[in-house]
């Protein structure tokens, strides 16, 4: 905005205040004129005046002047330091949603794989459970455990300990299904719930990522293979009873020679 007091006759405010030879392309008077009581009327808007770079809030009336011509009549607040400080709110919040959503996947997932943790698994088993119930659906899980691990870790070193499991995590990442959820239950075991899916579906599933495993090219090690073991819900269990059944299976696979699918 210019600055100019005094009489200016014969000069519109666009012209006077603003050095433009056409309306503001936020002029209110239309607007104002257009009112039923064009001299109650009033508005109340914000711009930002590329001039000064500055942004106001302008208040604008229509009144009726002392030689009977109606003008517009504008009070103009710099209210920059305002929308500074909106400007920093906003920030601030997306700053902080930011950092919600960064906890609440911290939360759920395993640092080390970056898998669903045994927190997520639980609440997923008990969405698709509560489905299955609804629709008469069968659920089914699968528990693997990979093999000789501890002589890992005691032969090579955590380490490598610690990047046999996250390429094992990745083959299951990438070996389920869309629908499947995927996690680590704890130490060398990860933990698979097939939805829509009965004991056959689960065997044919986890034969598939024993396959995928046991074909991997693991950095210093070489290979190594995994134990499965599965369970398909049964009416009336609960998620421990469940993971129990597929424990033993488990067990099973493991006295049987291992790397081998049981249940």
């Amino acid at each position: 905005m210019r600055r100019k007091t005094g009489a200016l006759p014969g000069q519109t405010c666009h012209q006077a205040i603003y050095d433009q030879d056409s309306p503001c392309i936020f002029c209110k008077i239309a607007e104002l004129s257009m009112a039923s009581d064009p001299g109650s009327a009033g508005t109340v808007f914000e711009h930002f005046n590329d001039r000064d770079e500055c942004w106001y809030q302008l208040n604008e009336t229509l009144v009726d002047w002392f030689d009977g011509r109606r003008v517009k009549h504008s009070i103009a607040v710099n209210i920059g330091a305002l929308k500074d400080a909106q400007n920093e709110l906003s920030e601030a919040y997306a700053l902080l949603a930011l950092k919600s959503v960064e906890l609440e996947k911290a939360s759920i997932t395993d640092a080390l794989t970056g898998l669903f943790n045994r927190r997520r698994l639980d609440d997923a088993f008990a969405h698709e459970l509560d489905r299955a119930q609804r629709y008469g659906l069968p659920v089914s899980i699968i528990i693997t455990d990979v093999d000789h691990f501890k002589s890992v870790n005691d032969t090579y070193g955590h380490h490598v300990g610690d990047l046999v499991l996250q390429l094992i995590a990745e083959r299951l990442r990438h070996g389920v299904r869309a629908v499947d959820t995927v996690g680590r239950w704890g130490g060398e075991e990860f933990l698979v719930i097939c939805p829509d899916t009965d004991q056959e579906g689960a065997r044919a599933l986890a034969e598939k990522l024993r396959a995928s495993i046991g074909q991997t090219d693991f950095p210093t090690l070489g290979s190594a293979t995994s134990s499965f073991g599965i369970a398909q819900y049964r009416d009336g269990e609960s998620f421990k009873d469940v993971v129990a059944r597929a424990d033993t299976a488990l067990y099973r696979a493991k006295i049987g020679g291992r790397n081998r699918v049981e249940g």
